[in-house]
């Protein structure tokens, strides 16, 4: 009994640290509020009226992005002559919320709150020790994984 008990412990241990077996390791899930987190405080940047600063700005000062993220969009938004959209929503119109419509691996699809037919594909990655955006819209997410418009 004492040894069963005793693998039972160890077999819990072992999990509960992400690890099985030989050195496999057990991928924790993504935090997918970081993607609702940037979402809504994007949202709050672009329906402010009296905004100081531009969207590259804003996004630099941002902690819920990765460095990758930064870049990426500054070079996008350097390189298109004239945006009749948003590239981060990936639309010229958004809802004013969002909540957690899929999950996959790192990849995480939204849907509008008020305007469930719309959806925007976000991609997390881990850096450190916390998770953060690193794609948004058109911004690092492949074509395929994209939301059709």
């Amino acid at each position: 009994m004492r040894r069963v008990t005793f693998f039972l412990s160890l077999t819990f241990l072992s999990l509960s640290q992400g690890v099985i077996g030989s050195g496999y390791k057990i991928a924790p899930e993504p935090s997918y509020e970081v993607a609702l987190t940037f979402l809504h405080n994007y949202i709050d940047y672009l329906n402010d009226r009296n905004q100081e600063i531009g969207r590259v700005e804003w996004i630099k000062k941002q902690t819920t992005v990765t460095e990758n993220f930064k870049t990426a969009l500054t070079k996008y938004i350097e390189n298109s002559e004239f945006l009749d959209f948003d590239p981060i929503l990936d639309a010229q119109d958004y809802p004013e919320g969002f909540q957690i419509a899929e999950t996959d691996s790192e990849f995480v699809i939204v849907k509008g709150t008020d305007w469930p037919g719309f959806k925007l594909t976000l991609k997390l990655i881990k850096v450190e020790k916390e998770w953060l955006v690193d794609g948004s819209g058109v911004i690092n997410i492949p074509k395929e994984r994209r939301i059709k418009r």
